[in-house]
C-alpha cells in the first residue's frame, strides 16, 4: 500500500515536471512572437538589433524553467520521503493499537472463560509488557510482577523473568513507590528501582533503569499492585498510561469475580455442612425423643396385653400412662415439624411464630418465657422476619439447653430507624471468648450461624454473658433496608 501511494505521488510530480517543460516551451514561442511583434512592427527596428536580446531572454526563460524543474524534482523526493515516514509511523501506531486491542480482547476472553485470577494477572502482565515492547524496549529487558495482598502483606502471584531467589518474597507495601501508588490510587514511575526501599529486595529490579507501579484497587478496596520494570530507560506516554489503567481495571474485575466465586463456594460448603448438621441434629432429636417414646409405648402396650386378663384395673392405669406418653410424643413431633417449617410465620408473622415457640417450650420443658413488644415484629418485611425468627429460635434453644435460667425474656422494640430484638436470661452464663473460640474451631454452628444470618439482613449481633450473670443476645436490623413500607412512612 505504501509503495503504491509513493509511486502515485512520483507519477504526479513527473506530470507536473512535464507540464512545466510544456509551459516553458510555449512561453519561449510566445516570447519570440512578442519580441518580433514589438521590435519589428511596433518599433520598426532592424532585426539584428533585437535578436541578441531575444536570445538572452529565451536563455533566461529556459534557465528559470530548469530551476523550477529541479525544485519540483527535489520536492518530489522530499514529499515521498516525508509521506513514507508518516505512513510508516501511522501504520506502526495502528498496528500497536490493534495489538493492544487484541491483547485486551484476549484478556477479556480469559476473564469470560475462567474464574482463575492467576491466569488473568498473567495476561495482564503480557499486555503491559507488549506496551513497553512497542516503545522499542527489548523483550529480554522486561521484568514484572503482580503483588496481591494476603493478610497485610503483598505476595507475588505472577512474575516475569524473576530469578528463583525472588520467588516467594513478600513485602508490606508501606514504603517507597508502592506505598505512594496505593495511597494515592495512581500510577507512578521511578528511575533506578534499586534505590526503592522495597523493590530493591528483589534481584529482578536491581538492573532496571525504569519501573512503573500500577495499583489494583476498586473504590476503597485494595487488591495489590502490578510493577513493570525495564533495564532500558523508558518515557511513558499518555496512551501507555491509559492502557495500563484499562488492564488494571480488567484485572480488578477478574479479582472481584474470583473473590465472589470463592465466597459463593464457601457459602455453598457452609450451607451443605449446616444442612448436614441439621440432619444429624434432627436424627439425634428423633432418636432421643419420639423414637424412644414410641418404643416405650410399644413395650407398655405389650405389657398391657398381658395384664388384660390378669389385672384389668392395672391395665387401665397403664393405658392412661400410654395415652399421656402418646400426647407428649405428639407435641415433640409437632415441635420438630414447626422447626423444620414454621407455617405460622408465613401466615401470621414474626410475633405469632415466636409466641408459638415460647408456648412449645413452656409445654415441653416448663420454661418461664415472656415476650414484650410483640407488636413491633410487624416493622420488618417478610424476609427479614424469617431471619429474625431463626436467630430468636436459635437463642431460645441455646437458653433451653445451657442456661438453666428461671426466666427468659424476649423483647422487640424500635430505636430511631432500627429494629431491635433481644433474648435475655438470668441463667448461669458463660465465658464469651472461650465459647467463640470453640465455635470458630467447629465451624458454622451456634453463634457463628446466628451472625451469618444477621449479615444477610445487614444486621449486627451482640452477645453479652459472664459466668453467673446470665446471657443477652441482641440483634439490630436497619429498617431503612428491611422495614415494611408502611413502617417507613
Amino acid at each position: 500500500m505504501t509503495k503504491k501511494l509513493l509511486a502515485r505521488i512520483h507519477k504526479e510530480f513527473k506530470r507536473l515536471n512535464t507540464l512545466t517543460m510544456v509551459v516553458v516551451g510555449v512561453g519561449a514561442v510566445l516570447l519570440v512572437v512578442l519580441y518580433a511583434t514589438i521590435y519589428q512592427f511596433v518599433l520598426a527596428t532592424d532585426l539584428m538589433t533585437w535578436i541578441p536580446g531575444l536570445v538572452i531572454a529565451i536563455l533566461l526563460f529556459f534557465l528559470l524553467g530548469g530551476i523550477i524543474y529541479m525544485l519540483i524534482d527535489n520536492h518530489d523526493d522530499r514529499v515521498r520521503d516525508m509521506t513514507g515516514k508518516t505512513i510508516d509511523l501511522e501504520m506502526h501506531q495502528l498496528r500497536a493499537a490493534y495489538n493492544r486491542a487484541k491483547s485486551l480482547q484476549s484478556m477479556a476472553s480469559v476473564m469470560r472463560a475462567t474464574l482463575s485470577f492467576e491466569r488473568v494477572v498473567e495476561e495482564a502482565l503480557d499486555v503491559c509488557s507488549l506496551a513497553l515492547e512497542e516503545s522499542g524496549v527489548p523483550r529480554n529487558s522486561l521484568v514484572g510482577a503482580v503483588f496481591l495482598y494476603h493478610g497485610r502483606k503483598l505476595t507475588p502471584v505472577a512474575t516475569r523473568r524473576f530469578p528463583n531467589i525472588d520467588e516467594g518474597k513478600i513485602i508490606k507495601g508501606q514504603q517507597g513507590i508502592i506505598a505512594q501508588s496505593l495511597n494515592n490510587a495512581e500510577m507512578l514511575t521511578i528511575e533506578s528501582p534499586r534505590t526503592d526501599p522495597e523493590l530493591r529486595q528483589f534481584m529482578a529490579f536491581q538492573n532496571c533503569a525504569t519501573a512503573v507501579c500500577i495499583p489494583l484497587r476498586a473504590g476503597y478496596q485494595i487488591f495489590g499492585t502490578m510493577v513493570i520494570g525495564s533495564s532500558t530507560p523508558v518515557q511513558f506516554d499518555q496512551e501507555q498510561f491509559e492502557l495500563f489503567d484499562a488492564v488494571a481495571d480488567q484485572a480488578v474485575i477478574a479479582l472481584q469475580n474470583a473473590q465472589l466465586y470463592q465466597r459463593l463456594e464457601a457459602e455453598k460448603q457452609r450451607i451443605i455442612e449446616a444442612d448436614e448438621e441439621a440432619r444429624k441434629e434432627l436424627a439425634r432429636d428423633l432418636h432421643d425423643g419420639p423414637t424412644q417414646s414410641i418404643a416405650a409405648i410399644a413395650m407398655r402396650i405389650n405389657f398391657i396385653r398381658s395384664l388384660m386378663s390378669k389385672d384389668p384395673e392395672q391395665a387401665l392405669s397403664e393405658l392412661e400412662k400410654v395415652e399421656q406418653l402418646a400426647k407428649q410424643t405428639s407435641k415433640e413431633i409437632r415441635g420438630m415439624l414447626f422447626t423444620l417449617r414454621p407455617l405460622v410465620l408465613e401466615a401470621q408473622g414474626l410475633t405469632a411464630a415466636v409466641e408459638a415457640v415460647i408456648t412449645r417450650l413452656r409445654d415441653t420443658d416448663g420454661l418461664n418465657i415472656k415476650l414484650a413488644g410483640g407488636d413491633n415484629g410487624d416493622l420488618l418485611n417478610d424476609s427479614a422476619q424469617s431471619v429474625v425468627f431463626s436467630i430468636v429460635e436459635e437463642a431460645l434453644g441455646n437458653a433451653r439447653k445451657y442456661s438453666e435460667a428461671k426466666l427468659i425474656m424476649v423483647r422487640f422494640w424500635r430505636e430511631d430507624n432500627l429494629f431491635v430484638a433481644m433474648v435475655q436470661d438470668n441463667g448461669k452464663g458463660f465465658d464469651v471468648q472461650d465459647v467463640n473460640a470453640d465455635y470458630s474451631s467447629r465451624g458454622s454452628l451456634g453463634m457463628i450461624n446466628m451472625r451469618e444470618r444477621a449479615d444477610r439482613i445487614d444486621g449486627s449481633l451482640k452477645l453479652e454473658s459472664a459466668p453467673g450473670k446470665g446471657t443477652t443476645v441482641t440483634l439490630v436490623v436497619p429498617l431503612e433496608k428491611h422495614g415494611r413500607r408502611v413502617a417507613m412512612r
